[in-house]
C-alpha cells in the first residue's frame, strides 16, 4: 500500500513511508503533545479525541499513544481511509477507530474533549460556519493548524482580499472536479476554499466560543530553508474553553 503523507511506525516495526520522518517527530505533533501534557497533566485517561480530515491516519494513531480512552479519524476518501484501515489493523489499538465519513458529520460521534484540526480547515469553503460546528462538538481544547490569508506568499500570485462570513481573507482554487477521489490532499465538496486572515481567523476561534486562544510557535520547528519562504502563513492556533465558559 502506498502511503502519501504519513509515516508511521507499525507494531512490527516496519513503516508505513520508510525514508521519511515519522509523524511521532513532526514538530508539530511534538508540540501538540507539550500542549496537551499541560492542559492535562494527570494523563488522557476517560479523554476523547477527534482527528479531523485524517489522511492516512498518523496524528490519529499519535493520539492514541497518548492513552486517550477513545480516539476516532474521520476521513471522507476511500483510498486515505483504507489506508487507516491498513495502520489500525497492524497496530490493534483497541482505543482507535477510524471512520469513513465527511467532517461536516461530525455532531454524529459526540462531544469530544480535544480535536485535531491539522491540515483541514484551509480546504473548506466556509470555515466560520465550520468553526461553530468544532466549538458545539469540542469539550475543552481545539488545536488547529492551518494556513491563513497573508499579504505575501513567496513564489505566488495571491488573490484579492475579499469578506466571505464576515472574515478577511482570499480565495484559493482546490480540485476542480467536487468529491474527486483521486486529489488525495484536496477539498471534497468544494472547488474553491478560503482562507481567512490570521487575526480574523482567531477572532472568529474566540467567537464561537474559545475564550482563550494563543499561537504555539513550536510547532514550526526546524524549518528546512526551502520552506523558509512560505512558513509566515502558517500556523498551529490552540482554542481552549474555561471553567467560565
Amino acid at each position: 500500500m502506498h502511503f502519501t503523507a504519513h509515516n508511521i511506525i507499525l507494531a512490527d516495526g516496519t513503516e508505513t513511508k520508510p525514508g521519511s520522518i515519522p509523524v511521532a517527530n513532526y514538530p508539530w505533533i511534538l508540540a501538540a503533545k507539550r500542549c496537551l501534557g499541560v492542559l492535562y497533566p494527570r494523563g488522557y485517561e476517560g479523554l476523547r479525541g477527534a482527528d479531523l480530515g485524517c489522511l492516512e491516519g498518523g496524528y490519529s494513531v499519535e493520539l492514541a499513544r497518548l492513552g486517550f480512552r477513545e480516539v476516532i479519524g474521520i476521513e471522507v476518501r476511500k483510498a486515505n481511509f483504507d489506508k487507516c484501515r491498513f495502520v489500525k489493523e497492524r497496530l490493534a489499538f483497541t482505543n482507535l477507530t477510524f471512520v469513513n465519513d465527511d467532517v461536516w458529520n461530525l455532531e454524529q460521534y459526540g462531544i469530544f474533549d480535544v480535536v485535531f484540526c491539522c491540515g483541514l480547515l484551509y480546504h473548506l469553503d466556509r470555515p466560520k460556519q465550520f468553526l461553530h460546528l468544532l466549538a458545539s462538538q469540542t469539550r475543552r481544547a481545539l488545536l488547529i493548524k492551518t494556513a491563513t490569508a497573508h499579504d505575501s506568499l513567496e513564489g505566488t500570485v495571491l488573490p484579492e482580499v475579499t469578506t466571505h462570513e464576515g472574515l478577511r481573507g482570499r480565495w484559493f482554487s482546490e480540485a476542480p472536479i467536487a468529491k474527486s477521489e483521486t486529489a488525495l490532499w484536496a477539498s471534497w465538496e468544494n472547488t474553491k476554499s478560503f482562507w481567512p486572515e490570521k487575526g480574523c481567523l482567531i477572532e472568529a476561534i474566540r467567537d464561537v466560543g474559545f475564550p482563550m486562544v494563543f499561537e504555539q510557535f513550536d510547532a514550526l520547528g526546524e524549518i528546512p530553508a526551502s520552506l523558509k519562504g512560505r512558513t509566515n502563513n502558517r500556523s498551529m492556533l490552540v482554542g481552549l474553553k474555561t471553567q467560565e465558559s
